[in-house]
């Protein structure tokens, strides 16, 4: 029977994480600048369509913080696989001297959003707050990036997404062998309430 049990994070978690991974290993230089473009498919469908997923799971099991965190990270992947596609092909009609300015807007407008979710995920294990925190850094690095034409600060916007990255791991090993039965997980991180 659908939504019957489980926990939705077994997927959002790994998901979240390799999107993460991706785009931070892009923005550290991984791949040129120019090939940005290649993180689309995991980020977009990948990353943003599967957490749509994982929120209705939890939806359907009245799990409505993990849906509500879930649902704003996908939103926040697609809106991205977006932005990113629809700059590279000028869908928008966003002028070339333009494009600066409308990734400051995106990732401002993001930003805000994750100061606010920050505030219920304080009652959360350390791993979940961390995770929002490190975001919102990443986002506000990002935005000035876009500000200032300094590549240096989007570099380092790359480097705390790929830690936010390795906490998503932890915290999905964690939920994996909780999953399993371990009485004990690895890292001990906690159980996030599902309500």
């Amino acid at each position: 029977m659908v939504g019957a049990g489980g926990d939705p994070l077994i997927i959002g978690l790994p998901i979240f994480a390799v999107g993460s991974l991706a785009l931070g290993m892009a923005l550290i230089g991984v791949i040129p600048a120019t090939a940005l473009g290649a993180v689309v498919p995991i980020v977009l469908l990948g990353t943003g369509l599967f957490l749509l997923v994982v929120t209705v799971w939890a939806a359907l099991l009245a799990q409505t913080m993990v849906a509500g965190i879930t649902g704003t990270f996908s939103g926040f992947w697609l809106s991205l696989g977006a932005l990113l596609l629809g700059l590279q092909h000028s869908w928008y009609g966003v002028a070339a001297d333009q494009v600066a300015g409308a990734q400051e807007l995106f990732f401002i407008a993001w930003g805000c959003l994750f100061v606010f979710l920050l505030v219920p995920c304080l009652r959360l294990p350390a791993v979940y707050p961390a995770v929002v925190a490190l975001v919102v850094a990443a986002c506000a690095l990002a935005a000035a990036s876009a500000h200032t034409g300094d590549a240096n600060l989007l570099k380092v916007a790359g480097y705390v997404i790929l830690v936010f990255a390795l906490l998503g791991f932890l915290a999905f090993v964690n939920v994996a062998l909780t999953a399993m039965g371990a009485k004990r997980p690895f890292p001990p991180l906690g159980r996030a309430p599902v309500g």
